[in-house]
């Protein structure tokens, strides 16, 4: 640190020292909390050089940025358009909308506000040669009503139907999907959620019908600094038609963007159902995806859901208070109260949580105990126990959320009851059911799995090993920057599994366990697969064809790194 730098702490005390750091700290987290609530991470010159390549066809287009952030992409469009070319770009941060109009120059117009009221408010339907841009990623609690109201009555006209999922970037690509003429060109950065969560399959189909061309451009290495959001390149030609074309290129970086591997791109050969199918599982190749749909449409597997439900673990709202460590529960004199649990995958590594096992994670210091005081009131509560909630209290714990909607009794955590198994909601290699023995509970890091009648758990965990099931996890489910895979209940449900009555009875989940955790999981594949997919009727070759599409959706997502 220079004395140019930070002239101010030179010659203060150290205490000054301290409350200037901590300020400084304050203001910097008050910054980023910003620019997260507007969603402005801001795109690489790289990129939008790109992108204004491939969209600005003529140096006269007329070109919208609905979100110009700092004017990256306004500053690279106006580099390419002559005298007769013009910009309208839409900013609702009034400093931003400043630089905006510096980098723009004169052929460009700033709007200070926000774009869908603008929109509303001017109708410029079919009217613009190139939308460019890098729209917020902004989750549905912190869009503003304000901005939320007319975005989302923009795309009800247009008959889609919004809800509480609904990220703000879809109604961005929806209005300036109608923002274009006939053949324009749309050159977006957009979050890898359109192609694989379901709230946007209504969108995927809305770009499918409203573009006569789509390609998607991916990368195997995290292109953002700052955030762990794995990013694509949406590239589209306006034209209403009965489907688009799509072609996906996958590049390794930033570094491999050139417009040929755009241009000879390939387009997808098999029909897509845009309204069903996840974009992300046309990386396959056609006789790939063509196993995938005769499997779905076979009766040969069933499904998850048709044997066990699958739901959440438990939200406490404050896991730093309810969830203890055996010596934590004993200081603070509420053992009586704790139920067995486990919070974090690394807890459970096998396909069978055994009472050994929980009471050896216990014995170590893990944090096994979940404290559950259940409906007491408080003049009900122990001695011991009303000092824990009063210590809880001081650390205003029953100020957060979920905990403030129980008062006055915030301690008492719902719905704690204990699964058959144990399922990961977010997965590094591949979707375990884990046969819960020691009749814990767990965090909602983990989901909850209560079997059907008649369907025995210890069965179902071994049988969850198996290629098939692995293979549509990774369509099913959707992944992060950091490489992993999360399941919500709904889509672990949906997974194709083994039917009972089709599965070879000498399936072990004890010898099963200890292949997996001493060997691997794919020793213990090769062995689940002979024992339940050949018995329900599916060839060698669709068994290793099934394993090769697990293995390669699990690579891509695992080997993503930061530039």
């Amino acid at each position: 640190m220079s004395k140019a730098a930070f002239p101010l702490l030179f010659g203060l005390t150290p205490s000054e020292k301290t409350d200037f750091g901590q300020n400084m700290l304050s203001e910097i987290q008050s910054i980023d909390r910003r620019q997260k609530l507007r969603g402005g991470y801001y795109t690489p010159s790289v990129i939008a050089e790109f992108l204004a390549d491939w969209a600005i066809q003529d140096n006269q287009s007329y070109c919208l940025e609905p979100s110009a952030g700092d004017g990256e992409f306004v500053a690279t469009a106006a580099l390419r358009l002559g005298n007769a070319g013009k910009i309208t770009a839409i900013e609702l941060d009034h400093a931003e909308a400043e630089k905006v109009a510096v980098r723009g120059g004169k052929r460009t117009t700033v709007v200070n506000g926000d774009f869908f009221t603008w929109f509303r408010e001017n109708r410029p339907d079919s009217t613009f040669d190139t939308v460019l841009g890098n729209p917020p990623f902004i989750r549905y609690q912190d869009f503003p009503e304000e901005h939320r109201e007319p975005a989302f009555e923009l795309m009800r006209e247009e008959g889609l139907k919004p809800s509480r999922l609904t990220n703000a970037w879809l109604p961005f690509v929806v209005v300036a999907t109608r923002a274009l003429r006939p053949g324009g060109r749309l050159a977006l950065v957009l979050p890898a959620e359109l192609l694989q969560v379901m709230y946007a399959s209504e969108l995927r189909q809305y770009l499918a019908a409203k573009y006569s061309q789509l390609i998607v451009v991916t990368f195997r290495k995290l292109i953002f600094s700052g955030i762990q959001e794995e990013v694509i390149l949406l590239l589209g030609i306006r034209e209403d038609g009965p489907t688009a074309q799509i072609s996906f290129v996958e590049l390794n970086s930033t570094d491999d963007l050139r417009q040929d591997k755009v241009r000879d791109a390939e387009p997808v050969q098999v029909e897509l159902n845009h309204a069903r199918e996840k974009w992300i599982q046309f990386y396959l190749s056609p006789s790939e995806l063509k196993l995938i749909r005769e499997i779905e449409e076979s009766e040969a597997l069933g499904r998850l859901g048709d044997l066990a439900e699958v739901d959440v673990g438990v939200v406490t709202g404050r896991n730093e208070f309810f969830v203890l460590t055996f010596e934590q529960a004993e200081f603070h004199g509420v053992l009586p109260w704790c139920v067995p649990m486990v919070g974090r995958s690394a807890q459970i590594p096998g396909i069978e949580l055994s009472l050994k096992a929980w009471q050896l994670l216990a014995d170590n210091g893990g944090k096994c105990f979940l404290m559950q005081l259940g409906g007491l009131e408080r003049t009900e509560l122990s001695q011991s126990a009303l000092a824990y909630i009063e210590h809880g209290e001081r650390n205003a714990f029953h100020k957060g959320y979920k905990c403030s909607i129980r008062l006055p009794r915030w301690w008492n955590v719902p719905s704690v009851w204990r699964p058959d198994a144990f399922l990961l909601r977010q997965i590094h290699d591949a979707p375990r059911i884990i046969q819960n023995s020691a009749g814990a509970t767990c965090t909602d890091t983990i989901h909850r799995v209560r079997v059907t009648k008649n369907v025995d758990s210890n069965w179902l965990a071994a049988a969850s090993i198996n290629s098939a099931t692995f293979a549509f996890s990774e369509i099913r489910g959707r992944s992060y920057g950091g490489g992993v895979l999360e399941l919500e209940p709904t889509e672990a449900e949906s997974l194709p599994f083994p039917k009972p009555q089709t599965s070879n009875a000498s399936l072990s989940i004890d010898e099963l366990d200890k292949v997996v955790r001493n060997q691997g999981i794919e020793t213990a594949l090769a062995e689940v697969d002979r024992l339940v997919l050949k018995t329900a009727g599916l060839n060698e070759s669709e068994i290793k064809s099934l394993r090769g599409i697990w293995k390669r959706l699990c690579e891509r997502r695992r080997s993503r790194k930061r530039n």
